[in-house]
């Protein structure tokens, strides 16, 4: 898990069918020694499993990605220009703890990540 290194979470509030988690991202974290020395850049898999993880927090189970549909990058992410975004996610139960995705990465009406997935509960075998 990339939380408590990579950000925090410090709000989470509901908005209809969308939750919304308010993320300080960590710009000490070790990922960014190697994304950039002294130019640091949110690695655009870290920001995907950030969202993993926050949809793990709505459904209080871990979870596994079965498809990454759409993934839109359309900003670069760095915790100095953006200490603080938000991730907005719509989780749609389908069948079977099966869940369809649709969740940003951004801050206010600014877009840096848009992405739609399929998750499911993930299983001990």
């Amino acid at each position: 898990m990339l939380i408590k290194n990579y950000y925090t979470v410090t709000g989470r509030h509901t908005e209809g069918d969308t939750s919304v988690f308010e993320i300080s991202l960590n710009a000490d974290c070790e990922v960014y020694k190697g994304h950039f020395p002294n130019e640091p850049i949110s690695p655009g898999v870290c920001n995907i499993q950030m969202i993993k993880e926050c949809a793990e927090l709505v459904v209080c189970k871990p979870l596994i990605m079965n498809n990454l549909q759409q993934c839109r990058l359309t900003t670069l992410v760095t915790p100095l220009e953006h200490p603080n975004v938000e991730v907005r996610l719509q989780l749609t139960e389908t069948e079977n703890e099966t869940f369809k995705l649709h969740a940003t990465l951004g801050k206010g009406e600014d877009i840096y990540l848009e992405m739609k997935a399929e998750l499911s509960v993930e299983t001990n075998s």
